[in-house]
């Protein structure tokens, strides 16, 4: 059987990173999520209620695909899935910025 070329990519290497904004879309995120890209979100300066909202939803979508959230900083955080916050090129990432 062979792996598609998602499957083999770091999962640093499929993490996008975004600065939330009044344009952002919650639902393209959690789109990106379903397609298994882990997700690291900026809502500094942010309204503070959207803020919530928005990761209360994309809490329950990445609990839905078996993930987690990591606080990595105040209003910084990672979606990703279990497997992928293991892989060591995310999880050095991650390691380097957490406070």
């Amino acid at each position: 059987m062979r792996m598609s070329k998602k499957t083999k990519q770091k999962a640093y290497d499929r993490t996008e990173f975004i600065k939330v904004d009044e344009e952002t879309d919650v639902f393209a995120l959690a789109d990106k999520l379903l397609y298994r890209n882990p997700l690291i979100l900026n809502f500094e300066g942010f309204d503070v209620i959207e803020s919530n909202r928005m990761i209360v939803f994309l809490s329950g979508v990445i609990y839905a695909l078996d993930g987690d959230v990591e606080v990595l900083r105040d209003k910084i955080m990672a979606f990703a899935t279990k497997t992928d916050l293991k892989d060591k090129s995310l999880r050095r990432f991650i390691n380097k910025y957490k406070e």
